[in-house]
């Protein structure tokens, strides 16, 4: 398996129980401006103890500038998030729509912006994700 494959497995699985427990808190906490300010709070500290084992700092602006601006969406990614989780159906529904939604938007945005390859694999595959949406918002 090639390494960086093995690393996505690792990432999925974080954020598949750090959604379940996004949930949890939107269901027990009043304010998703609380929430996001926890969540981000542990965010922060885990990012600076991952840091301070390598100790490693970059030196390159526009990666530092790129960071910090992901850093800022992945915050109201979050934000929001929480406000969907406290209000709208399951975690199994809304979690699987953002991410998916968040998912088909990077692929566009990647062959738009980043001027990616476009292959008729990727517009089959964002078929299905849009189409794995709809089939997520259909009530029973």
């Amino acid at each position: 398996m090639s390494t960086w494959i093995m690393y996505a497995v690792i990432a999925i699985m974080f954020t598949a129980v750090s959604d379940m427990f996004r949930k949890l808190a939107a269901q027990e906490l009043a304010s998703p401006f609380f929430a996001n300010v926890l969540f981000q709070f542990a965010a922060f500290s885990t990012g600076m103890t991952l840091f301070l084992t390598n100790r490693k700092i970059d030196q390159n602006p526009r990666g530092i500038f790129y960071a910090l601006l992901g850093g800022m969406l992945v915050a109201m990614f979050t934000f929001f998030s929480f406000r969907t989780l406290a209000i709208g159906p399951g975690v199994s529904v809304v979690m699987p729509i953002l991410r998916v939604g968040g998912v088909s938007l990077v692929a566009v945005l990647g062959i738009v912006v980043l001027r990616d390859s476009i292959t008729l694999v990727k517009i089959v595959g964002l078929i299905f994700a849009v189409t794995g949406i709809a089939m997520l918002t259909m009530t029973d």
